[in-house]
């Protein structure tokens, strides 16, 4: 193999079994074009969106990316990237499914919008299963016995590149919520936390691989050009792009998307629609029952009434608490004290600064004369 120079890496091509699944997306995605003109104007920049995914898959499997990532194990790192990450986003980014969904018949579009919200699609595409599900790819497929065994089969070559495009297909599906599915409407501040989570992994693959004494996959000595690294500096170097630029691209799309929160309204700027109705229940709750604005609204901070039943709410409140600051108690006459006594022993107890044993009138005895 000759050596990686910028020359070979501009000229160095080669045909692979993905490049059919190119062509019939790319198809695909243009008759449904075609289709939603009827509807209306489907925006350019989700189709050179989707069409740059489609491009960066040619380039991860077709260009020098593909020819040399099987002899570097850093350029393999690189090619995992961009499948795992550049592709799905890019993909996502192009709304294939709304497009679709909304540019096909009423018959088609009926099936597959009914497809896409069935229990198996709402499992599949659940955050949480999206993030152990892509967690496990780079785990499995880095740490252990099977990035030696990929090199000794070709068809868990192909295997590997569908495990990483649909595990990072399916965790950035919620944190773009762009497509007609359950997770549309994720919480932005969960998209936030499934992104940071998303670094674990990340972090940990770079780390094992760069702090490794040893090599992981040992057959890539076979292939090993005499003018590239060792194999173990050339591990390091692919822990260190997995590290970086895994993280980066997390970090990234994290602050996009507090960007989006913080422009957002309704239940999606919150953490879901069960909170802002566990919200919006409370609130009505202390407010008696006399706020139907709280009790019915669907977004208790962009709802009129609901607005100015929450003031009148917090009006009360105040009144009520400035009435009880403001009065003293008092007891009826006859009503006992704390220590059982009536207000009338009560009264005659002297007060504690007089002389209890002074005399009165009244009971003073009369002296007689003489």
């Amino acid at each position: 193999m000759t050596p990686l120079t910028w020359s070979n890496a501009l000229t160095s091509w080669q045909l692979s079994p993905w490049d059919g699944l190119v062509v019939l997306l790319a198809v695909a995605y243009l008759a449904g074009l075609l289709r939603y003109r009827r509807v209306g104007r489907w925006p350019v920049r989700r189709s050179v969106a989707f069409l740059g995914g489609l491009f960066a898959l040619v380039l991860a499997v077709n260009s020098a990316i593909g020819v040399y990532s099987e002899a570097l194990t850093w350029v393999h790192m690189v090619q995992h990237l961009v499948l795992i990450m550049a592709v799905p986003i890019l993909l996502i980014v192009g709304r294939p499914l709304e497009l679709w969904v909304t540019g096909g018949g009423t018959s088609a579009s009926g099936r597959l919008e009914s497809a896409l919200r069935s229990r198996t699609v709402n499992a599949l595409t659940h955050p949480a299963t999206s993030f152990v599900y892509y967690t496990a790819v780079l785990v499995v497929t880095h740490l252990t016995v099977f990035a030696q065994l990929r090199l000794e089969h070709e068809w868990l070559r192909h295997f590997e590149i569908v495990l990483y495009l649909t595990s990072g297909y399916l965790l950035f599906l919620p944190v773009l919520g762009s497509e007609p599915l359950r997770w549309r409407r994720f919480p932005h501040p969960l998209r936030v936390v499934l992104l940071m989570a998303g670094m674990l992994p990340d972090t940990l693959v770079g780390v094992v691989l760069m702090m490794s004494p040893s090599p992981i996959a040992p057959g890539y000595r076979l292939a090993r050009p005499d003018w590239g690294p060792t194999l173990l500096d050339d591990q390091h170097l692919a822990g260190a792009i997995m590290w970086f630029f895994g993280d980066a691209t997390m970090a990234v799309l994290a602050l996009i998307t507090v960007g989006v929160w913080l422009r957002s309204r309704g239940p999606e700027a919150g953490f879901g629609t069960w909170l802002e109705s566990a919200r919006r229940s409370a609130l009505a709750q202390t407010a008696s029952g006399t706020a139907p604005g709280l009790r019915d609204s669907a977004d208790v901070d962009a709802d009129e009434r609901a607005l100015a039943d929450y003031n009148a709410m917090l009006a009360r409140l105040h009144q009520g608490t400035g009435s009880h600051q403001g009065t003293e108690v008092h007891r009826d006459e006859g009503q006992q004290a704390p220590d059982g006594s009536t207000d009338e022993a009560a009264r005659a107890t002297p007060p504690s600064g007089e002389d209890s044993t002074r005399e009165t009138p009244h009971d003073r005895p009369e002296r007689e004369s003489g």
